[in-house]
């Protein structure tokens, strides 16, 4: 059986998005009988193997909070995780040999101002013929002129490149020369009652019907004033999905995320993964612009790692969002384009389904073609 490597974002953090899109490309790319695992990373210490495994160790005993483990549990029951890590720096290229191709995406892997950026995510440890890639975000509207040059080198070294934003694709073109196809973000490639399966209630209580809020951004007054509005109108409870630890599901892995959003009636957020999965679980939904930088991003955004600048991550992100809900005529949604009364009218998801169908035959069509030059 042929074998394939995902390279995502691992050592980013306690992040919904990220956990289950990596979740949904190794399961899609399952369809096409390979063996499909993912590669974690951990920092290095002094290019010594032994004192990073140690490290590893060390950090996974330390931070073993209720939340951690939520997230350890999901990633056991359903991420199959390669048995080696990779260690930066010291052991990336005796991977090359054990797989028959790597796949690079999605989430914000290719984002120059993440600390961990490098060749790795580019795949230059492998042969050429193995590397492809599927939604990679670059998470910046532009790369900085310091990174081109680089940036322009490994992406012309790929086999296939898949991007998950228009953004993205004018970037690759811009600096590669090459044209690269806008599939997707991996969690849309797999249905509701898919997920379904993977969900599972919190253990702190939840009224019987609530108003979801997700945000990762501050809330402004104008928001606030929205919310509660539409939750009195309703006769709605205010349940708070937030990254702070003093929110009552805080301590919430990708399985209760799930849940809450299936089980909400209505749905605010500013987070991408947030939106997409009350697109995929059909719900009343609005949109709120990211106001700030936040200090835990989600993936689409993605993920929870330290940037030298927020300000074009949040432009990026919210640009994100307007790409995906003008790829379902879905502009509607966001905050100031319809009164309370009108948000709280059903969304015709027939048209939505439509193009949905379509947008995930391309990528599986991309995947499975992948597969098929092994």
């Amino acid at each position: 059986m042929k074998k394939i490597a995902i390279i995502t974002i691992t050592n980013s953090g306690l992040n919904f998005g990220n956990r289950l899109q990596n979740y949904a490309l190794q399961h899609v790319s399952e369809r096409y009988s390979v063996q499909v695992l993912s590669i974690y990373s951990a920092k290095s210490i002094f290019g010594n193997i032994w004192l990073s495994r140690l490290r590893r160790i060390a950090k996974i005993l330390l931070k073993s909070s209720l939340r951690r483990r939520c997230f350890n549990y999901f990633d056991k029951k359903h991420i199959k995780k390669a048995k080696r890590i990779r260690y930066e720096g010291i052991n990336e290229k005796s991977f090359s040999g054990e797989y028959d191709a790597f796949i690079a995406g999605s989430d914000q892997i290719w984002n120059p101002n993440f600390h961990f950026n490098s060749g790795f995510e580019f795949l230059d440890f492998a042969d050429p013929a193995k590397r492809y890639s599927y939604a990679a975000s670059f998470g910046v509207s532009q790369v900085p002129e310091k990174h081109r040059e680089e940036y322009s080198n490994r992406l012309k070294s790929l086999n296939r490149i898949s991007v998950r934003e228009e953004q993205g694709r004018e970037i690759v073109k811009h600096i590669s020369g090459r044209d690269a196809p806008v599939h997707l973000d991996p969690t849309m490639l797999l249905d509701a009652e898919h997920y379904a399966t993977l969900e599972e209630k919190p253990r702190h209580p939840l009224p019987d019907k609530y108003l979801l809020t997700y945000f990762l951004g501050k809330i402004p007054p104008e928001y606030n004033a929205f919310i509660k509005e539409s939750a009195e109108q309703s006769e709605l409870q205010v349940v708070e999905l937030s990254e702070s630890p003093d929110s009552a599901f805080y301590n919430c892995g990708p399985q209760h995320f799930l849940y809450l959003i299936r089980h909400a009636e209505y749905i605010c957020a500013d987070s991408f993964h947030g939106i997409v999965f009350s697109i995929l679980f059909k719900k009343r939904f609005t949109v709120f612009s990211r106001s700030d930088s936040a200090a835990s991003m989600d993936s689409g955004s993605d993920s929870a790692v330290s940037m030298n600048s927020g300000i074009d991550n949040t432009a990026s992100m919210n640009s994100r969002i307007d790409t995906l809900l003008n790829k379902f005529g879905m502009e509607s949604r966001i905050f100031g384009n319809l009164s309370v009364d009108e948000s709280m009218k059903n969304i015709p998801y027939d048209q939505v389904e439509k193009h949905l169908s379509r947008e995930r035959e391309a990528a599986e069509k991309y995947l499975r073609e992948i597969v098929e030059s092994l």
